[in-house]
C-alpha cells in the first residue's frame, strides 16, 4: 500500500471539503500526491462516496429513524448475505450490520414519520423470506452521528477531558 494512502484517507474521512493542497499540507505530501491517491482510492472502490450530515430538524423538516434488531434464517450456501443484501436494497435502509449477539442484522432506516416506519417494518421487512423476528427501537434524538455534533448547544459546549 502506499504510504500516503492511509493519512489522506483519513483526512478525508474528516473532512471531505478539503481541497488536495489542505491535505496535503496535513500528511506532508504533496498535491500530485494526494490528488493521485484519492483518484486510485476512488477507482479500487475504496472510497465509497461523498456527503454532508445536515440537521433537517433547523429547517423544519423532521425525519424518524429506527434501529431494528433482526433475526435472519440463514440460507444455505450463502449465510446471512442474501438476506442483508436484499434489506440493503430498500430505500428506507440507511445502514445494515451483521452483529453478534441475541439477534443477527442492525438495520438502520429512516422515514418522513412513524407511519412510514411501521409500514416498512410491519409489511416489508418482517414478511421477507428468511427474517425470523424483529425488533425496533425509534431513535428519540440524534446527539452525535459519525463523528459528527448533530445538537448544536454539544458542538458550542464541549467538555474538557482530564486523564
Amino acid at each position: 500500500m502506499d504510504p500516503i494512502l492511509e493519512p489522506v484517507l483519513r483526512e478525508l474521512a474528516r473532512d471531505a471539503r478539503q481541497s488536495a493542497a489542505q491535505i496535503a499540507e496535513r500528511v506532508d505530501g504533496s498535491e500530485a500526491e494526494v490528488a493521485e491517491a484519492v483518484r486510485e482510492a476512488e477507482e479500487r472502490n475504496i472510497v465509497l462516496g461523498y456527503g454532508a450530515k445536515i440537521n433537517w430538524e433547523t429547517l423544519g423538516l423532521s425525519t424518524v429513524y429506527a434501529v431494528v434488531e433482526v433475526t435472519v434464517e440463514p440460507q444455505p450456501n450463502v449465510g446471512y448475505n442474501a438476506v442483508a443484501r436484499r434489506i440493503a436494497r430498500f430505500d428506507e435502509v440507511q445502514t445494515v450490520y451483521f452483529v453478534s449477539g441475541a439477534y443477527d442484522l442492525l438495520v438502520m432506516i429512516a422515514a418522513d414519520n412513524m407511519r412510514g416506519i411501521s409500514d416498512f417494518v410491519g409489511e416489508r421487512l418482517a414478511t421477507m423470506s428468511g427474517v425470523k423476528g424483529t425488533t425496533t427501537r425509534v431513535l428519540m434524538r440524534r446527539y452525535k452521528e459519525d463523528g459528527v455534533y448533530i445538537d448544536a448547544d454539544l458542538q458550542n459546549d464541549r467538555q474538557k477531558v482530564v486523564f
